[in-house]
């Protein structure tokens, strides 16, 4: 069976919901458009979800031709503004690499920091910098998903909980565990397959409503065993381009 890209997704804010994508551009740094702004707290922190769950329940757009940002709030209210750099400013990632940008001023970071209770600032990365964790792409194969059911009452788990930028079609479960340091070459573009992605308690939240209802670690170790509580990989780009949902998945050994 042929494998290929059945579904693909970025995060416009990180931490907030996944915006479907027909096709994403990987540039040098990473992926256009994704993880481009972060939430960070008054001292410059950055609000990861785990601490904030709320975020998961924002529906963020990011149109970068207009360079118009909307953030859709669960109330159903829709902020929407020209997200114009500010004043420089650095936060850092979970693993403590620095990130540098500027802070968004105006109604966006008003009406994050009204819905979160708290004063909040919308923070823009610099271009050069990845706004993912560790690499800038991840991906996950669907039978990998669907795998997930036997240890989770027979029913797989909304792949949101994720996060992730390729779902591809046609490989096996955990195939793409198994491409770890191979090349994979999809449409324009070719990755390299670093490792498999640990996984935290951000899977266990419901995607829709940041609540913690699922078991999905537990699941993980029961199939996986407890010392590999991973799911999809990390992938570095070595060339960068374009690619489509439809686009052909191929791994290949590095020469």
């Amino acid at each position: 069976m042929a494998v290929t890209v059945s579904q693909l997704a970025i995060a416009p804010v990180k931490g907030m919901r996944l915006q479907r994508a027909s096709e994403i551009e990987l540039g040098p740094h990473g992926i256009t458009g994704d993880r481009e702004f972060l939430v960070i707290a008054e001292d410059g922190k950055l609000l990861l979800t785990c601490h904030a769950p709320a975020l998961v329940q924002i529906e963020p757009a990011w149109d970068r031709i207009r360079n118009l940002l909307t953030l859709r709030f669960p109330d159903g209210d829709v902020v929407q503004d020209t997200p114009e750099p500010g004043t420089p400013a650095t936060t850092r990632m979970y693993d403590g690499r620095e990130m540098p940008g500027w802070i968004i001023p105006g109604p966006l970071g008003a009406a994050l920091s009204g819905y979160l209770g708290r004063p909040v600032r919308l923070f823009k990365r610099a271009p050069e910098h990845i706004g993912a964790d560790d690499e800038p792409v991840t991906l996950m194969s669907e039978a990998s998903l669907q795998a997930l059911a036997a240890a989770l009452d027979g029913t797989a788990p909304d792949p949101r909980r994720f996060r992730m930028t390729i779902t591809i079609a046609g490989a096996g479960a955990w195939a793409e565990h198994a491409w770890r340091g191979q090349a994979v070459t999809i449409g324009e573009v070719s990755l390299r397959v670093i490792a498999p992605v640990p996984r935290c308690v951000v899977t266990t939240r419901n995607p829709e409503s940041g609540a913690t209802d699922a078991r999905i670690l537990h699941a993980l170790a029961r199939l996986r065993g407890k010392n590999d509580i991973t799911f999809g990989v990390w992938c570095e780009i070595l060339l960068p381009g374009r690619i489509h949902v439809g686009d052909a998945v191929t791994p290949r050994p590095l020469s």
